[in-house]
């Protein structure tokens, strides 16, 4: 029989309390290597326990690999098809489409989230790491909110480290997109997810994942308002509203309520269209702080920030 292998290669844009700056310090010395099994060498000859090892790897990927804009605006489907007469057989073939995958990332430096995540997986395999590619979804921007998608948009990383597992997102950990452009620059929100705030951001599409760190449906996950990590690294927790998306009264006024909000913080608020931000009204009770923002706009966004830095957006309606 003839089997097709379909992958597609779409992409998308706290802190672990253990300290890795003498690990990623050692890597930022590493060369760019062009082939996966020079870098595990190197590892291996550099780290002892399978966590710094881990780190290497992932921080090697986030510095070196240059998220692949072209593909990004313009995918292609990269289709591999070959036969096979036993399962063992179809397996063999299925691992050469993949390290031909990592083979053409580390030959060109260049990948989307499929690669990142098929060469991460491909390193702790010889590293001999359990590690596994998670494909699901993520979300960007408003136009997103209470819109499922119908398959798929990104993949991204499970460790497992001490009988616990790890998620991670090499992808997003290098960088973002900005105005078109790519920015170089290492997010350390996304190497160790934190395990309550996973769904925030990445819903997998196979179900032991989601079961393995909550309960929540897909168009749960969809009708969220977008988080950004900026958001997530905070203690915060949105109580109010509920949904990502915000009924605009006759008053015009909105109210964002918050546990755990750091007030101290600067808070700015905007709606689509407005060329700065103003400051909400704020009021605390105990843990529980409360947003008014004054002058609405019906079917637009709001963006909220943290130190002029997006945090969270919901439309409205």
């Amino acid at each position: 029989m003839k089997y097709f292998l379909f992958l597609l290669l779409l992409t998308t844009t706290i802190v672990n309390s253990q300290n890795y700056t003498s690990v990623d310090n050692k890597v930022l010395k590493y060369p760019r290597f062009s082939k996966v099994e020079d870098l595990v060498s190197k590892i291996e000859n550099d780290f002892i326990s399978d966590e710094d090892k881990t780190r290497a790897a992932f921080f090697w990927l986030a510095k070196n690999i240059q998220y692949n804009l072209k593909e990004y605006y313009n995918p292609t489907h990269r289709t591999y098809s070959f036969s096979y007469s036993s399962e063992a057989e179809k397996l063999l073939k299925l691992q050469k489409a993949k390290d031909k995958v990592v083979a053409t990332v580390f030959k060109t430096k260049k990948g989307v989230c499929e690669d990142f995540a098929q060469s991460f997986k491909k390193i702790c395999d010889l590293l001999d790491i359990q590690a596994e590619v998670i494909r699901g979804y993520v979300r960007n921007n408003t136009n997103e909110i209470g819109k499922p998608r119908n398959s798929t948009n990104h993949a991204w990383n499970a460790v497992k480290l001490n009988e616990r597992w790890v998620i991670l997102d090499a992808t997003w950990a290098s960088g973002f997109l900005y105005n078109g452009t790519w920015k170089k620059t290492f997010n350390e929100y996304f190497y160790d997810i934190p395990k309550d705030k996973i769904f925030k951001t990445h819903f997998p599409e196979d179900s032991i994942w989601i079961l393995r760190f909550g309960r929540m449906s897909l168009k749960e996950f969809y009708n969220q308002p977008i988080y950004s990590n900026t958001f997530l690294k905070h203690n915060a927790t949105l109580i109010a509203p509920t949904t990502g998306t915000i009924n605009v009264n006759s008053s015009k006024t909105i109210e964002l309520k918050f546990e755990n909000l750091d007030v101290n913080i600067p808070i700015l608020y905007a709606f689509k269209g407005n060329k700065f931000g103003k400051k909400p009204l704020i009021k605390k009770e105990d843990n529980v702080v409360y947003l008014r923002l004054n002058q609405a706009k019906k079917n637009s966004e709001l963006v909220l920030y943290f130190n002029n830095i997006s945090a969270i957006q919901f439309k409205t309606k």
